[in-house]
């Protein structure tokens, strides 16, 4: 590695030149306080952007730690690097003028998140260190996720920091207040808050082991005489709806309006006593009477324009040509005789997915029919 002392005109604002990971990486002499500290500076400087390095170091001895995970994340995005041979890390191209949080990971340990707010064209060094404990403890870690809104209004709020006691200020929330934190260890943490307008705060939980939680995060703003912060715990997430992608899909197709989604607490929420009922109140979703007497044999429809969406006859057998059918991912024939409430219990529900058709239908459900027809997708268990 090769170092330069050429002088910096404006210390602490001084871009950077060279390859961060190639076989030279020019850094200046800045003065610091009395002290000369190394300042790397970026290839591609932007003045309207900022900058994030400094020195990953172990929290027992301060061994600088080489190939550390350096992530910087704001509002809608995030920039990662990984620290050099002694230590040092640059992360070029950080937004300024939001709220950001700085944090080190080396597999399976992760440090503290600092939270820094940048101006344009600046170079902030932010030592970062990361504590080595048994692996044991992280094994177990689980994961926060949720959505931080305004109290009175419920809109979400952005550029939240959240963090807990243990890792600190580890995320933003997003322009939809979505946020999410990794590597929680399980048992009596605090949840960590902070934004400008809603000042900060600090609320006790308990984290299960190796599971998700999800919260939703209720403030108010800073200058109201009330308790700054409600935290309501919205339940533990399903391990197997989170394999599946069914939050993801959720989460993503709820901001463009796209798709309806119940989860477990719905459905015990409805109290409904068969799974036929539960569709039934999901928003253009009919029911087409099966060849037999019994309301069981009812087969859902999801109401739309092509007109062959309905039941007939192939090969001397009525066959369903309504919404395909999916149960734990696996597409269900259904036939004369046969309703979806003789497939599944709301017992036995751990959520259910509607689509539309072609343009808001996932590619794993995206079979013939359900491209012009729609798709239910039923998953089980727990």
């Amino acid at each position: 590695m090769t170092y330069s002392t050429r002088p910096c005109a404006t210390p602490g604002r001084c871009p950077m030149r060279g390859a961060l990971f190639g076989a030279a990486l020019t850094v200046s002499l800045v003065p610091v306080g009395g002290l000369s500290a190394q300042t790397p500076e970026c290839p591609d400087y932007d003045p309207e952007l900022a900058i994030v390095w400094g020195t990953v170091r172990a929290l027992e001895g301060s061994v600088p730690i080489p190939a550390a995970t350096v992530v910087v994340r704001w509002s809608g995005g995030e920039s990662a690097a990984g620290s050099l041979r002694d230590g040092l890390y640059i992360v070029c191209g950080v937004r300024p003028r939001v709220p950001v949080v700085v944090q080190a990971t080396v597999e399976p340990f992760t440090g503290a998140g600092v939270p820094v707010e940048l101006e344009p064209g600046e170079a902030r060094d932010v030592p970062l260190a990361v504590a080595f404990g048994g692996t044991a403890a992280h094994a177990a870690t689980g994961r926060v996720v949720g959505t931080v809104v305004d109290r009175q209004t419920l809109r979400p709020i952005p550029n939240a920091l959240i963090g807990t006691d243990a890792l600190g200020y580890a995320g933003v929330s997003d322009g939809a207040g979505r946020f999410r934190l990794d590597g929680v260890e399980p048992g009596r943490r605090s949840i960590l808050v902070r934004h400008l307008a809603y000042g900060e705060s600090e609320t006790p939980l308990a984290m299960p082991s190796d599971g998700t939680l999800e919260l939703e995060i209720r403030l108010d703003p800073a200058v109201l005489p009330v308790d700054p912060i409600e935290v309501r715990v919205l339940g533990v997430r399903s391990h197997k709806l989170e394999m599946s992608g069914f939050y993801a899909r959720r989460d993503w197709n709820e901001r463009l309006g796209l798709g309806s989604y119940v989860t477990r607490v719905d459905i015990e929420d409805r109290g409904a006593a068969r799974v036929s009922h539960i569709l039934a109140e999901i928003p253009r979703v009919d029911f087409v009477r099966g060849s037999c007497r019994s309301s069981r044999c009812d087969f859902p429809v999801i109401r739309a324009t092509n007109p062959t969406c309905q039941h007939a006859k192939r090969d001397g057998i009525e066959t369903i040509l309504g919404a395909s059918l999916y149960l734990d991912g696996r597409r269900v024939r259904q036939v004369a005789g046969q309703g979806v409430d003789d497939f599944v219990m709301p017992g036995d529900v751990a959520g259910i997915e509607v689509y539309n058709g072609t343009g808001d239908l996932p590619g794993e459900f995206a079979d013939h029919n359900a491209q012009r027809c729609g798709a239910i997708v039923i998953w089980t268990g727990s």
